[in-house]
């Protein structure tokens, strides 16, 4: 009866609402018209990947290759793209990164620190909850992306602060050229770190944008709800990229009239599958093939580590409850779709409906170990598991 009750049971659910949106804004100033966007990231949502341009490899001896936000945003699928840090140019196709750039737990570019001061800077730890700060390398060695703005400088008298320092506008002492009309790129944290604010405002436009100041940066920045804020290169570097699922490209309007090529660039995406958890014991490594998409034959889970005599089943059903099926149907054509983990690897492919109907598919398994000596899992008491993990795919 255990074993019956712990069968497959489908959940089709509503399709998730990303949480990276982006939206054109029109704002009146005391200079005239000034347009752009603002846009929002929730960093909760265990879908969202954060991209930061890449390392060269092999290194050179400058930091970056210039190119534009728009080739890099097409070139990696991103849902958001803008660009980042300040630059110098070594030759026209080659460049130097200002101040702290991570990708990936990668250092792109060290920090930048002038006397005491290290620039304002945006961190991301590895579970992506965000930090603006001075930042420290302490707190640059322990964030998995990071990318910053500019603090003092010898050339300039300005103080380099934060644009936003806890809800207060502190756009005057930003840097760069805090009380002059141009085009800026933003971006900003809540006070928990959770989410993500940007404001990539068009300039040098008198007939489409007049750009704004820092302090009027700022205003926008806390009126989205930041409570620290950065401001960004910008110019003709200010870039924003916005493609919604399904609709068509969004993209700002640069002084340039076409995208500059830029050192490097900060960017965000949805995955269509995520795992969002593994805990109960050793399990190994849990993997897929991929993202899952409408139209596939299948979706394949991989197991590799798994100890011999794990005994594989799945329960699919509600986020964090998957053994409390409630009014579900048990599938009897997921009663033996276990593969027993003989020999530490196992392949279990899992059918994905080929339906353009289908809203997505909300999936836990459990993999256990019988008469095991490893840490029980309290979700079954008496049964002792080898991983636990919860996933959601999307069409």
């Amino acid at each position: 009866m255990l074993a019956r009750s712990l069968l497959a049971c489908l959940l089709l659910s509503p399709v998730l609402h990303a949480q990276i949106g982006a939206t054109p804004q029109t704002w009146s100033t005391a200079g005239g018209t000034a347009r752009g966007f603002t846009a929002v990231v929730d960093l909760a949502d265990p879908r969202v990947e954060i991209r930061v341009t890449s390392p060269l490899s092999p290194l050179q001896s400058y930091e970056a290759l210039l190119q534009t936000t728009s080739a890099w945003h097409t070139a990696l699928g991103n849902q958001l793209s803008i660009n980042a840090n300040y630059f110098g140019t070594f030759t026209a196709t080659t460049a130097d990164v200002i101040g702290i750039s991570k990708s990936d737990g990668v250092q792109v570019s060290p920090i930048r620190q002038f006397a005491a001061i290290p620039d304002p800077a945006l961190v991301i730890s590895p579970s992506k909850v965000a930090l603006i700060d001075y930042v420290t390398s302490t707190q640059a060695a322990a964030a998995r992306w990071a990318i910053a703005g500019v603090g003092p400088s010898t050339t300039d008298t300005v103080p380099g602060t934060m644009l936003v320092t806890d809800g207060v506008n502190t756009g005057t002492t930003a840097r760069v050229d805090p009380l002059v009309r141009n085009p800026r790129t933003a971006i900003g944290t809540n006070q928990s770190g959770t989410q993500l604010y940007i404001a990539v405002v068009d300039g040098r436009q008198p007939s489409w944008s007049v750009g704004m100041t820092l302090p009027e940066l700022a205003n926008v920045m806390i009126g989205m709800g930041a409570w620290r804020a950065i401001n960004l290169d910008g110019g003709g570097s200010s870039s924003l990229l916005y493609s919604p699922i399904g609709s068509a490209l969004q993209q700002n309007r640069p002084s340039g009239g076409s995208h500059r090529a830029v050192a490097n660039h900060i960017g965000f995406s949805l995955a269509q599958s995520v795992v969002v958890g593994a805990a109960c014991g050793n399990a190994g490594s849990i993997g897929n093939t991929g993202s899952f998409r409408l139209g596939s034959n299948n979706w394949a889970l991989t197991l590799q580590g798994s100890q011999p005599g794990s005994l594989a089943f799945a329960a699919l059903g509600f986020p964090g409850n998957e053994f409390a099926c409630g009014a579900c149907t048990f599938l009897d054509v997921f009663t033996w779709t276990g593969v027993p983990m003989i020999g530490g690897n196992a392949t279990w492919a899992w059918p994905v409906p080929n339906d353009p109907a289908f809203a997505g598919l909300v999936v836990g398994a459990q993999w256990l170990l019988l008469n095991s000596t490893i840490s029980p899992c309290a979700v079954v008491p008496g049964l002792f598991a080898s991983a636990r993990m919860h996933l959601t795919l999307l069409p």
